[in-house]
C-alpha cells in the first residue's frame, strides 16, 4: 500500500506540472517549413514518378511523413517543426538514398534539394556512391544500434546467435548475456519487459526467433528517465513492427541441424487504425558432455571425487506478438499489445560419479540419470497512451501501464543406480511457478525554451513471485512412492517499487550540450518460506545521472557521463530451496542478499562520416555488495553453492567498435572491449583476485554481385573472473551466403556455424583454501540451417507519422546466469 500511494503522489505531482504548462485544447499551431525537390533517373534525367520519399527526425531515425512523387517527379514536405530532417528516396530497380540533415529553424524555413539523381541497381558498382543503405552498426547519441535485419547468419536462428554480433555484448554457448564483462543487464523488448527474461534469460534467449529481430540497441549510461536497475546497462531488442500505411508481410522458413523455424509477419494500416503480427515456430536441440574433478581437502573420506555427464536437449515452441495502434486524433493515440511466448525444453542427463580417498583410486560411487521437462507460458498485456500538445509537437504527456504473468512448470524425476546397474533411488518432482507484474508509469517531456527540454516522470512496479516444489521419493521394498515432507518447498517473495525521476538536457556553450537528472526509487520487499520464515525489507535509492557531449566538428563528438545504477536479486538467488539433484554439489539461493550498487564513468568519442564509424570508450565501475557464486565444503564432504554480498568489484577498461562501407559493395565492422578486472572481500581471508579480460568480434559482408552476398563472423571471449576462480575462454564464428530472389522481395540463405569445430571446450574453475573444482565441458558447436523468406504486400506512407516515444516500463532484476551445469529443477 505504501507503494501504491508513492506512485499516486508523484503521479498527481507530474499530472500537475503537466496542466499548469500548457492547456489540451489549444488549436494546433502549424510549422512553417518546408522540404522539396525533384527526383531523376542519373542517365537519362528523366523524371521519376511515384517514387517513395519517407521524411524522418534525423537524431533518432522516427519517420515523420511519407509521400510518393508526383507525374514530374516532384515531393514537398509543407509545415515543418523546428528540428533536424533527413529524406530517404527510395524506387525500385534503383539504389536508395538518405539525404540531409537539414535543420529547420528560423533562420532557415526552407530547403530546396533540386534535383535528385537515382542510379539504376543494373550499374557498374565501382561506377556508383552509394548514400542511402543504412549502417549495420549505428552510433546514436546515447546508443550503439546493430541492424539485424541486415545480417543474413542469423537467419533461421534465435536472439542468441542476433546479440551475439552486437557490439559490447557477449553470448557465452548457454545463452548468458553480459555486456562488457557484466551479466548485470536489463533486457527489454520494445522498449518494455517482458514475462520472456522474467525467469532464465539463456532460455529466454532461445524462444525469440532471429527472423523477428529488427534491431539491437545497447545502452550504457542510461539516464534517469530509465529503472536504476541493470548496473552495466540496457539491451532493447526491437522487433519487426512498422506503422505505415497499406498491407504486407514477411514469410519466413529456415531448417539445419541445430535449429528450425517457422513465420509470419505481418502490418496493415488503414485511416487511423494499425495492426501487426509475428506468429512463429520454432525448434532446437544440443548435446554436450562434462568432466568435473573435485578436491575437498576438508574431508578425510571421498576426499577425490570425478563426475562424467552427458546431456541431451531439446526445445521449441510458439510466439505470438500483436499489437493495435489508434490514432484517436492528431494529438491523441493509444496503442494496445500482446506478447505470448509459449515454451517447451526437454533435458535429459547421465552423470557418473566416481570417488575415492586419492587421484590414484577413484572407485565407482553411483550414477544419476535424470529427466526434466520444463513449460513455459507467459503473457505481456500493454495500453499506452500518449497526448501531443498544439503549441509545441515536441511537447508529450504519456501513461503507460502493463501486466505481466509467467507460468513455469518443471516435471522431474531421477534414478539412481549402483556400479550393477541396479536401481537404488528414485525421486521425482514437481514444480510450478508464478510471476505476476503490474506496471504503471506517467512521463511528461517539455521543451522550457529552444534546445532546453525538462523531463518528469513517476512509476510503480508491483511484483509477486511463488514457487511450490514437493519431492516423492521410491520405497525400493515396496516399490511405492512416498512424500519426502523434508523437502518441501513453498516460497512467496513479493517486491514492490515506487519511483519518480527529473531531468533536464540544455546548451552550455557553443557545440557543448549537458544533461543532468535524478532518479528517486523506494523499495518494499517481503517474503514467506513455508508459511514459516518471513523476511522483509525496505530501502530508498537515489540515482543521480549525468553527461556532456561537446560536438568536436560536423561528424565528430565527444562524451563524459556518470551513472549509479542498482541490481535488486531475484527469486532465483533469493528462494532458499535446497536443489539435491547432484547429491555431492548442492545448490540454494540466499533471502538475506542486498541490492548491489555500481558507480559507473564512461568518457566516449564518436566518428561517423559516409557510412564510416569509429566510437572509442574509456570506463571505469565500482560495483559494491557484488552478488556473486559462493562455494564451501560441509562436514560431510558436500559442495554447498549459493550466492552472497561479500565483494567489490572495480572494472577499468576501454571499448572500440568500428565499421568501414565501401561502395555498398564491402562492410566491415569490430568490437574490441579490454578490461582490467580486480575483485576484493574482505570477508575471504585473502580473497583478492584480478585479470586482464578482453573480447573480439568481427564482421563482413561482402555483396559479390547486386544479388549475392556473403557474410563472415567471428567472436572470441577470454575468461571471467569470478570471487573463487574464473569461467572458461570460448569463441564461435560462423559464415553465410544469400541469393537474393523475386526482384529482391525475397531470398535463400545458407549458414554454417563453427564448421571447423564439431565440439566446443568450455573449461571452468573455481577454488579457496578448502577445495578445487575444475569442469571440462564440451558442447555441439558445429550447425547448419538453410532459410527461405519472402515479402509481400505494398507499403505507402500516406500522411504524417506521430513520433512515438520509446516506452520506460524496464525489467529490473538480476537473472540466473548459468555455469555449465543441468540447473535441475529449481
Amino acid at each position: 500500500m505504501r507503494s501504491i500511494s508513492v506512485f499516486i503522489i508523484l503521479y498527481c505531482l507530474g499530472f500537475s506540472s503537466n496542466a499548469q504548462v500548457g492547456g489540451i485544447g489549444m488549436n494546433q499551431v502549424p510549422g512553417i517549413g518546408k522540404i522539396y525537390g525533384q527526383v531523376i533517373d542519373s542517365i537519362s534525367k528523366e523524371p521519376l514518378a511515384y517514387a517513395n520519399i519517407v521524411l524522418r527526425e534525423a537524431l533518432e531515425d522516427i519517420e515523420k511523413d511519407g509521400q510518393l512523387t508526383s507525374d514530374n517527379g516532384k515531393f514537398i514536405f509543407k509545415e515543418l517543426k523546428g528540428m533536424k530532417y533527413e529524406v530517404v528516396v527510395s524506387f525500385l530497380g534503383y539504389r536508395s538514398k538518405i539525404l540531409g540533415p537539414y535543420k529547420i529553424n528560423k533562420e532557415t524555413i526552407d530547403h530546396n534539394l533540386g534535383k535528385i539523381e537515382l542510379s539504376s541497381l543494373s550499374l557498374n558498382l565501382d561506377e556508383v556512391v552509394v548514400t542511402g543503405e543504412k549502417e549495420l552498426i549505428e552510433n546514436k547519441i546515447d546508443r550503439i544500434v546493430y541492424n539485424a535485419e541486415r545480417d543474413i547468419t542469423s537467419k533461421g536462428g534465435n536472439a542468441a546467435d542476433v546479440l551475439r554480433k552486437t557490439p559490447l555484448l557477449t553470448v557465452d554457448m548457454e545463452g548468458n548475456v553480459s555486456l562488457r564483462g557484466s551479466t548485470n543487464i536489463k533486457i527489454l523488448i520494445n522498449g518494455k519487459p517482458s514475462s520472456i527474461m522474467a525467469g532464465s534469460v539463456p532460455d529466454a534467449m532461445k524462444m525469440i526467433p532471429a527472423d523477428v529481430i529488427q534491431k539491437v540497441e545497447v545502452i550504457t549510461q542510461p539516464g534517469a528517465k530509465y529503472d536504476a536497475e541493470g548496473s552495466a546497462g540496457i539491451i532493447n531488442i526491437i522487433t519487426k513492427t512498422k506503422k505505415v500505411r497499406g498491407t504486407s508481410g514477411s514469410f519466413n522458413v529456415s531448417a539445419g541441424t541445430r535449429s528450425n523455424f517457422l513465420g509470419l509477419n505481418l502490418s496493415s494500416r488503414a485511416n487511423n487504425i494499425g495492426f501487426s503480427a509475428n506468429i512463429g515456430g520454432h525448434m532446437w536441440r544440443g548435446k554436450g558432455t562434462s568432466i568435473i574433478d573435485r578436491t575437498n581437502q576438508l574431508s578425510s573420506i571421498n576426499s577425490v571425487v570425478r563426475q562424467e555427464g552427458e546431456s541431451s536437449n531439446v526445445g521449441g515452441g510458439l510466439y505470438t506478438q500483436v499489437g493495435i495502434d489508434y490514432d484517436i486524433n492528431d494529438k491523441n493515440s493509444l496503442t494496445l499489445s500482446l506478447r505470448t511466448p509459449i515454451n517447451l525444453f526437454a533435458n535429459d542427463n547421465t552423470l557418473t560419479t566416481f570417488s575415492g580417498v586419492s587421484k590414484d583410486s577413484v572407485p565407482f560411487d553411483f550414477r544419476r540419470v535424470s529427466d526434466a521437462l520444463n513449460r513455459t507460458v507467459g503473457a505481456d498485456v500493454n495500453l499506452d497512451y500518449k497526448k501531443t500538445f498544439s503549441k509545441d509537437s515536441d511537447r508529450e504527456f504519456s501513461l503507460s501501464s502493463q501486466y505481466s504473468y509467467s507460468n513455469r512448470k518443471n516435471d522431474y524425476n531421477s534414478d539412481e543406480f549402483n556400479e550393477n546397474s541396479i536401481l537404488t533411488y528414485r525421486e521425482l518432482s514437481p514444480n510450478l511457478s508464478n510471476n505476476r507484474e503490474l506496471i504503471f508509469a506517467a512521463d511528461y517531456l517539455h521543451p522550457v525554451k529552444k534546445d532546453i527540454n525538462l523531463e518528469i516522470g513517476a512509476k510503480t512496479i508491483l511484483r509477486n513471485v511463488d514457487s511450490d516444489i514437493y519431492y516423492d521419493t521410491l520405497n525400493i521394498g515396496t516399490d511405492l512412492l512416498l512424500r519426502d515432507n523434508t523437502r518441501n518447498n513453498y516460497f512467496i517473495y513479493g517486491q514492490n517499487v515506487a519511483a519518480g525521476y527529473t531531468q533536464i538536457t540544455f546548451p552550455i556553450i557553443k557545440n557543448l550540450t549537458g544533461r543532468a537528472g535524478i532518479r528517486y526509487e523506494h523499495t518494499f520487499i517481503d517474503g514467506d518460506v513455508q508459511n514459516e520464515t518471513s523476511f522483509g525489507n525496505d530501502y530508498a535509492t537515489w540515482v543521480p545521472s549525468g553527461l556532456l557531449s561537446y560536438v568536436l566538428k560536423k561528424n565528430t563528438t565527444m562524451k563524459l557521463s556518470y551513472s549509479r545504477r542498482i541490481q535488486r536479486p531475484s527469486m532465483f538467488y533469493l528462494n532458499p530451496y535446497i536443489n539435491y539433484n547432484d547429491p555431492t554439489n548442492i545448490s540454494f539461493g540466499n533471502p538475506e542478499l542486498k541490492p548491489e550498487i555500481t558507480e559507473s564513468f564512461e568518457a566516449t568519442y564518436g566518428y561517423s562520416k559516409n557510412f564510416n564509424n569509429v566510437n572509442i570508450s574509456v570506463y571505469h565501475k565500482i560495483t559494491n555488495d557484488l552478488i556473486d557464486n559462493y562455494r564451501y565444503i560441509d562436514s560431510l564432504g558436500v559442495i554447498n553453492s549459493t550466492y552472497n554480498n561479500l565483494a567489490t568489484n572495480y572494472s577499468s577498461g576501454v571499448s572500440i567498435n568500428g565499421g568501414i562501407f565501401k561502395l555498398g559493395k564491402i562492410i566491415l565492422n569490430s568490437t574490441l572491449n579490454i578490461y582490467y578486472q580486480k575483485i576484493v572481500s574482505e570477508q575471504f581471508v585473502g580473497v583478492k583476485s584480478s585479470a586482464y579480460n578482453f573480447s573480439l568480434n568481427g564482421f563482413a559482408n561482402v555483396n559479390v554481385t547486386p544479388v549475392w552476398g556473403i557474410t563472415l563472423f567471428g567472436l572470441i571471449n577470454s575468461p571471467k573472473l569470478t570471487t573463487q576462480g574464473k569461467q572458461a575462454t570460448w569463441f564461435v564464428y560462423n559464415v553465410g551466403v544469400r541469393r537474393d530472389l523475386w526482384k529482391k522481395k525475397g531470398g535463400i540463405s545458407i549458414g554454417i556455424d563453427n564448421p571447423f569445430h564439431p565440439k566446443m571446450n568450455l573449461k571452468t574453475e573455481f577454488s579457496s583454501s578448502q577445495f578445487s573444482y575444475v569442469a571440462d565441458n564440451k558442447v555441439e558447436g558445429w550447425g547448419i540451417r538453410a532459410s527461405l523468406d519472402y515479402r509481400f504486400g505494398k507499403m505507402e506512407f500516406g500522411g504524417p507519422q506521430k513520433k512515438k516515444r520509446k516506452g520506460n516500463l524496464n525489467d529490473d532484476l538480476k537473472k540466473e546466469e548459468g555455469d555449465g551445469q543441468n540447473s535441475g529443477s529449481r
